[in-house]
């Protein structure tokens, strides 16, 4: 099994490509109901900012526990300032990486899980127009995903911010989509019809915990 460090970079490095990929699709839907593309990545660079940046870059909480660099980058923007923002956040936590502590990053396993659930969603935006399959979670990840849906109060994630109730998946769904219907995701965009929403402009999202589902 991967160590906690590994998960983090990788998690970052998973989110940041799937950001760039869909850099010509930033407004529409993701798996996260009512939020784009973009929408998806301001929350993470938000959480991130939040949790990797107090772990990793020494920045201080502030009023309701959040950074200011979470305050800012959540706030309205346009969807290319979006993923600047978040590249300039990413660039950031890489480089103090090299300095920090196997416990840090055990502090930050669930900022990770979010990076690597909300990059499932911004695949998704891909998947409903067919132009990519389904995102497999890398297999360090999935490991440590499944032991985590082992050990979890169902009592306690289930709820607004956090994971919304679970879907049942096809017959023959893979650990991946499994897992994602755990999380309250539809696995497959043809498993169920999905209503359609529109996408909109771009507007700031709502902080929330870190394993938020979207």
């Amino acid at each position: 099994m991967s160590n906690a460090r590994e998960r983090y970079l990788q998690a970052l490095d998973l989110f940041s490509a799937e950001t760039r990929a869909a850099a010509d699709r930033l407004g529409l839907p993701s798996a996260c109901s009512e939020w784009s593309i973009a929408d998806v990545v301001r929350h993470v660079t938000g959480v991130q900012a939040e949790y990797g940046g107090a772990v990793l870059l020494g920045r201080a909480l502030g009023e309701n526990g959040l950074t200011a660099d979470h305050q800012s980058v959540t706030t309205g923007s346009s969807d290319w300032e979006a993923v600047e923002a978040w590249e300039q956040l990413a660039t950031k936590l890489r480089r103090a990486a090299h300095d920090a502590t196997e416990a840090d990053f055990s502090s930050l396993s669930l900022a990770g899980l979010d990076m690597v659930m909300h990059a499932w969603d911004i695949r998704w935006g891909a998947v409903r127009v067919g132009l990519a399959a389904n995102l497999e979670f890398p297999a360090g990840w999935l490991e440590w995903m499944e032991q985590y849906r082992e050990r979890a109060d169902e009592g306690s994630i289930r709820g607004p911010g956090i994971f919304q109730a679970a879907v049942e998946p096809p017959a023959d769904a893979t650990r991946s989509e499994r897992f994602a219907a755990w999380s309250g995701r539809v696995p497959r965009v043809a498993y169920v019809p999905m209503p359609d929403h529109p996408a909109t402009p771009s507007v700031a999202s709502a902080p929330s915990a870190p394993t938020d589902a979207g």
